[in-house]
């Protein structure tokens, strides 16, 4: 199959990209404040807004970036080959993951281990002595019965794995037969989300998510397809232009999927428990939803986001390190503040602005050395941004990766 025709940059995917991962410093700031057991909290949650804002990001954030990935290893197996492409996902992979686990996750489990007063942690581990100190009993495995862990890193061992059979099958055909079938009526589409519903309904109530990666076969299953959706979209373009004729469905199914899993889900868990139904019909709806949405994003990224956003632009590149760093900022930051309670609302404000503020100087930190660019993922050298001319031209069709 020829490469796709894709431009030197595709920015839709880049500020695609970009936009959720800043808006996991949202997502964990939020984790301070909700229900369910974390590795800090504030000392008055739970919060039902916190956890309406989990249960909001969560539809799409993580499939989101799965599914861009997916994307971007169809594009740059066109031009490597799977050795290569293997070789180049391992330093960008492997490499800050275990730097990460040493560096970012240990103060993070330390920071939980010293502070017993905290409500709904993790784990009730305690430790008392400095970090130093605490670096011996980290090896000890396994979290949350011990404490050695790649708390929120799990994205990036994930991922890697799933490149795996993308090698392999890189050179074979990408169901063209199939990518006809779907873009002759690109309603087709919607379709797919049936798969990621059966795998779900088949594997969520026996495999919870654990990110532990030898028992978390529904997340597998989950996040697995989405990345060989992705691929499958990325070595078919015209999959891409079957998706424009479909956004504004895809849009009005998403909204209304979103308000009806809402409307069933208790108020416990972040919802409004307006109607009674069955947990498996509101996990199928939930997932449904999250289907529509990427569709949704795909869809309108492509359409709205062609050009890079000037806020984003200087971002994109160190993305992949402020994802890193900003977890054990927020962890860093709600330990600090664990006195100041009676006002969630601005505490968590401020806590989203100094973590952003935080994260960003040390992923820009991290890119101006060799030595901290391969910590952190990055090439070695920095690529050069192709001019107005150059990025314009139609001699220049290299995706990106």
């Amino acid at each position: 199959m020829t490469a796709p025709s894709s431009p030197n940059r595709r920015h839709d995917v880049d500020t695609l990209r970009a936009v959720v991962v800043l808006l996991l410093i949202v997502f964990h700031t939020a984790r301070l404040f909700d229900a369910e057991p974390w590795h800090m909290k504030d000392l008055a949650a739970p919060f039902w807004a916190a956890d309406f804002v989990i249960r909001a990001l969560n539809i799409f954030q993580m499939p989101l970036l799965f599914l861009l990935a997916g994307m971007s290893a169809a594009w740059a197996l066109e031009r490597r080959s799977a050795g290569a492409f293997l070789r180049e996902r391992a330093a960008r992979l492997l490499v800050p993951l275990l730097v990460g686990i040493f560096v970012l996750v240990a103060p993070q489990v330390w920071l939980e281990r010293i502070s017993p007063q905290v409500p709904l942690r993790m784990s009730p581990v305690d430790f008392e002595g400095g970090f130093f100190a605490f670096l011996g009993p980290y090896l000890a495995c396994c979290y949350p019965q011990a404490n050695f862990s790649w708390h929120h890193l799990w994205f990036l061992l994930y991922l890697f794995v799933y490149c795996l059979p993308l090698a392999v099958v890189a050179r074979s055909g990408a169901l063209p037969g199939l990518a006809a079938w779907t873009t002759r009526a690109p309603w087709r589409l919607f379709l797919f989300g049936l798969v990621l519903v059966a795998l779900e309904t088949a594997l969520r109530r026996s495999f919870p998510s654990t990110h532990n990666l030898i028992w978390d076969w529904a997340n597998h299953a989950h996040y697995g397809f989405l990345v060989l959706f992705g691929w499958w979209l990325g070595r078919n373009p015209a999959l891409e232009d079957a998706l424009q004729r479909i956004r504004r469905l895809a849009l009005v199914g998403a909204l209304v999927l979103v308000a009806l899993w809402f409307a069933a889900l208790d108020t416990a868990f972040g919802g409004f428990g307006w109607v009674e139904i069955s947990r498996a019909l509101r996990h199928g709806l939930r997932i449904a939803a999250e289907w529509c949405l990427l569709l949704t994003a795909l869809a309108y990224g492509r359409r709205l986001l062609a050009a890079p956003l000037p806020g984003l632009a200087a971002f994109v590149p160190i993305a992949l390190p402020f994802y890193l760093f900003h977890q054990t900022v927020i962890v860093a930051l709600g330990w600090l503040w664990l006195g100041w309670t009676g006002q969630p609302f601005i505490k968590a404000l401020a806590i989203m602005a100094f973590a952003t503020l935080l994260s960003l100087a040390l992923a820009w930190l991290s890119a101006q050395s060799v030595l901290t660019r391969a910590a952190v993922g990055l090439p070695l050298r920095r690529r050069q941004r192709p001019g107005p001319a150059a990025s314009s031209g139609p001699a220049d069709r290299r995706p990106t990766t």
